[in-house]
């Protein structure tokens, strides 16, 4: 046995709204026949019958009034639009059914009582005539909102820019009069719907919720093309909610003026609203970047050109490398150790997407980054590779290489063209057969470095501690001493 066919509640609601016009027409056309089939009987004053009728027929214009309204509601609005994807605004559904109404008392005022229409409409146009200049602006406020309602252009909550005066935007609200935006900075925009009719707006959250912004910077004339690629756009990708979206940054050079080249960087957003956060992040790391790469952001030159000289570097250091003044593992390091290391260290340009190291594999050497940005990944056995960490501009990797021989602990890959400082175990080897009391720095440096990880292994694997006296800082020096023939 087939059950009965289950209606849905939104259709249960349509027909419950049709049951009132349903029975306010029924018992309209109650009254009309009854007046018709017994009113002459009881009823012997004309006037009275006629009054009767009069008022069975205006009920009747206003029960199929009332009717058609329901009908165009359920079966318009609350179905063929909803279907459509599209939802019909209040104002829209209220002028149509003023329109219905205004119509239902014209065929009153003409059918029933048989008065003439033209002295009504003359007088309905001129008042309307005169309302509609007094409220021309608000009127077209108002069907502005009905057009922006239908074609749906934006929603609550995209990003748009208005002009570009009153800036950046998110939607909040959209009524029949105005559209109300909240910018980064909090302050509430109550834009027309006329205006969004009549002028162009650009809408940041489509196609995509992510949209371009745009920095300017001036670099120095001597900063060549692919060097200053690597500065920008590692700046950019050093920041991972910028890095994650896919999209690609474009460098680009805007202008030559008196102080230097003007480059454009183009990048990708995630959120409107945090625009500032972002923009000064990018600032930030391009400073940073240009202070690693030994650059100094060109300032107005007098005639002299003459350029203040850095104000941590002397010139007793003006020789050396101010990258390699920076890395810990080199403070101990003389003056004329650190011109040597600037020396005999080889500046190497390495590719995006050519690996700079590979895990597992021998080195023996340690390197800078001065320019760029570096991805570090590390695979486990079996496993695919995993990203667990970036390298900057000013950070060093490959110590353990360098100076306890240890293979390669992770693949380190360019995101972009990057430039890098190799220091090799050759010119190590010449600074700590001169002055073997390095050692004792570098173990201490390195000790620190693994001591927390050595705890863990050491923990797991040795079970006697009597039988392995010797510290991870003794370990270190050992090895070191081995590994560089210190005796």
């Amino acid at each position: 046995m087939s059950s009965l066919p289950t209606v849905s509640p939104d259709k249960q609601h349509s027909l419950l709204t049709l049951i009132a016009p349903l029975l306010l027409l029924a018992a309209a056309f109650g009254l009309i026949g009854a007046a018709n089939t017994f009113g002459s009987r009881l009823i012997a004053d004309e006037s009275t019958l006629n009054a009767l009728f009069h008022l069975t027929s205006t009920l009747l214009w206003i029960s199929g009034a009332f009717l058609l309204i329901r009908l165009i509601d359920a079966v318009v609005w609350q179905r063929l639009m909803v279907a459509h994807g599209y939802h019909a605004p209040r104002l829209l559904r209220q002028i149509i059914a003023a329109l219905i109404w205004f119509w239902a008392a014209c065929g009153v005022v003409s059918l029933v009582y048989g008065l003439s229409l033209t002295t009504l409409i003359a007088a309905s146009t001129v008042s309307m005539g005169v309302a509609g200049f007094a409220l021309q602006r608000p009127i077209l406020d108002a069907f502005s909102g009905i057009v922006l309602a239908l074609q749906r252009p934006f929603e609550i909550g995209d990003w748009l820019l208005v002009d570009e005066e009153s800036g950046v935007g998110r939607v909040t609200e959209m009524n029949w009069r105005a559209v109300h935006l909240v910018t980064p900075n909090e302050v509430t925009l109550v834009v027309p719907n006329g205006h969004f009719t009549s002028n162009q707006a650009v809408l940041y959250s489509r196609p995509q919720q992510f949209f371009r912004d745009e920095i300017k910077v001036t670099l120095p004339y001597n900063v060549t093309t692919h060097q200053g690629q690597r500065i920008l756009l590692g700046a950019v990708n050093q920041i991972d909610e910028i890095a994650a979206i896919p999209r690609n940054s474009i460098i680009s050079i805007a202008d030559y003026t008196e102080r230097g080249i003007l480059w454009r960087i183009l990048y990708w957003c995630p959120d409107a609203g945090r625009v500032p956060v972002f923009r000064f992040k990018v600032h930030q790391n391009i400073l940073r970047n240009l202070h690693y790469a030994g650059i100094e952001v060109p300032i107005p030159k007098l005639d002299l050109r003459r350029i203040p000289a850095r104000p941590e570097q002397s010139d007793e250091f003006s020789d050396i490398d101010p990258l390699i003044l920076h890395i810990p593992i080199f403070v101990v390091f003389t003056k004329e150790e650190l011109r040597q290391l600037s020396t005999q260290s080889n500046n190497r340009l390495a590719h995006a997407g050519t690996p700079l190291l590979r895990q597992g594999e021998a080195g023996d050497s340690l390197f800078i980054l001065r320019e760029g940005m570096l991805e570090v990944r590390k695979a486990k056995e079996g496993q695919a590779e995993t990203v667990v960490g970036r390298i900057q501009p000013g950070d060093f990797f490959g110590e353990m290489s360098l100076l306890l021989g240890e293979p390669r602990s992770a693949t380190v890959v360019p995101i972009v063209d990057s430039m890098i400082i190799e220091i090799s175990r050759d010119t190590m080897t010449q600074m700590m057969q001169g002055r073997p009391e390095l050692a004792n720095y570098l173990a201490e440096l390195l000790a620190e470095r693994q001591a927390d990880s050595a705890a863990k292994i050491a923990s797991a694997q040795i079970d006697d501690v009597e039988q392995q006296p010797q510290s991870i800082l003794e370990q270190t020096l050992i090895r070191i001493r081995a590994l560089f023939s210190l005796g």
